[in-house]
């Protein structure tokens, strides 16, 4: 019978069946599934790109980004993928994407596309304005699947971005890239890179 928990100290049987106060405690001891592990946090404060490198070996990764700003309208805060090891990132045509946006001036829509270059994390910028939101990403270390992306963003409280992309194709992809549009550089923020355990 399998265990929960890390080897070789596995903590608990896998019996299927748990106490509220075992899955507790499980979680907190960061042995119950689902439990996300902190990769990476770096500030993004300065800088027009921001690249994490270290993806460790998990089935679905978390980004969460807090706080971003520019200096300047109408950025886009964007995610590229690199499959060796941060060296190049991939551009071109490489991606696809169904999201739908709103806000408060009523403007409501959609927009679906492939071939595009790169993964909209939010479409537009307004200066000086908090930008927040997290991204799933799945499949990134499987070199036999595609990569997907499921991501929800915000501008403050006047407008919504969510959707999903994929990266059709299946390699392993070993580092990503955040970057705003232009180059212009971040003037405020933190991205942060999670693991989500296995259930």
């Amino acid at each position: 019978m399998s265990y929960l928990g890390t080897q070789p100290n596995d903590v608990k049987k896998n019996t299927g069946l748990y106490t509220p106060s075992e899955i507790l405690q499980l979680t907190k001891d960061g042995s119950w599934g689902g439990s996300l592990e902190l990769i990476q946090t770096q500030n993004a404060t300065g800088v027009a790109v921001v690249d994490f490198t270290d993806l460790k070996n998990y089935d679905t990764h978390y980004v969460s980004f807090t706080g971003l700003e520019t200096a300047s309208n109408s950025q886009y805060t964007q995610m590229r993928f690199s499959n060796d090891g941060g060296s190049s990132f991939q551009a071109g045509t490489s991606y696809q994407r169904a999201v739908q946006y709103g806000g408060t001036d009523g403007a409501f829509g959609e927009s679906r596309s492939v071939g595009i270059n790169s993964i909209g994390l939010l479409s537009f910028s307004n200066a000086g304005t908090p930008m927040n939101g997290y991204a799933y990403l799945s499949n990134l270390k499987n070199s036999s699947k595609k990569s997907f992306v499921t991501q929800q963003s915000s501008i403050g409280t006047t407008y919504f971005y969510w959707g999903s992309y994929s990266y059709p194709t299946a390699e392993t992809i070993n580092a990503i890239r955040i970057l705003s549009s232009g180059s212009v550089n971040f003037t405020a923020g933190t991205i942060s890179l999670f693991g989500l355990k296995d259930i």
